[in-house]
């Protein structure tokens, strides 16, 4: 059976992020993406006007800032975005967050001691 375009382009998007360093979890109702700790770049967020179902973004620790951040504006299943040691100004983040109040950003790394729900060992 054929593929259908988006499919495709999201496959696509899929492998770009692998290949900037990135890894995550795209099951068919669970979408993560963690981009933390690479070397990714402002425009390469571009990549999620194919790839718009990420549900829980992380961007830590990335060279991320305004303009990066507006690649995402288009994120309709986006419900968690973590930007902990990011360049993005805290004017920008304020206006992501009022465009889009049911988004939970985290700004601040975990504390000491807390459990990540998805390996059961600490951050």
């Amino acid at each position: 059976m054929a593929r259908k375009p988006d499919q495709r382009k999201a496959e696509a998007a899929w492998s770009r992020i692998k290949a900037i360093g990135g890894h995550g979890v795209w099951d068919g109702d669970m979408v993560i993406v963690s981009l933390a700790d690479t070397g990714v770049m402002d425009n390469d967020l571009a990549l999620f006007r194919d790839f718009p179902f990420v549900q829980t973004l992380d961007l830590s620790r990335t060279s991320i800032g305004d303009v990066g951040l507006a690649h995402l504006n288009g994120l309709q299943a986006l419900e968690e975005l973590i930007v902990v040691d990011t360049k993005i100004s805290g004017s920008a983040l304020g206006t992501f967050q009022r465009d889009h109040p049911s988004i939970v950003v985290t700004t601040k790394s975990s504390p000491p001691g807390a459990v990540n729900p998805f390996t059961g060992k600490p951050f």
